[in-house]
């Protein structure tokens, strides 16, 4: 019953149920954590994968170490050779976004 209430219930509103969760799981961390975190599970974020989507970017290949066949997002993020070892081994992800932001510019 409850997915049937779910999948009849406007596309609207279940984002916004999802951001209402987001919001609530994040409560009173530091506001850059929250809006990494945010942006990485919403999918508008400023990496270069979105960005090919919103037509900003040509590739979604990461521009910072241009590897081949290379998809820059939060995945790859973690693997991506550019990045400090030791941010990727505590899979520093708030550090990691905003160092690539800082990157593409």
């Amino acid at each position: 019953m409850k997915f049937k209430q779910e999948a009849d219930e406007p596309a609207a509103t279940k984002k916004q149920r999802d951001i209402h969760k987001i919001q609530a799981e994040y409560k009173g961390k530091p506001r850059k954590e929250v809006a990494t975190n945010f942006r990485l599970k919403t999918g508008h974020d400023c990496l270069a994968a979105h960005l090919r989507k919103t037509g900003i970017y040509g590739s979604s290949e990461c521009i910072i170490c241009q590897m081949p066949n290379s998809t820059m997002d939060e995945e790859h993020l973690l693997c991506c050779p550019n990045f400090d070892t030791d941010q990727r081994v505590l899979k520093n992800i708030i550090k990691l976004y905003w160092d690539s932001r800082a990157m593409m510019r």
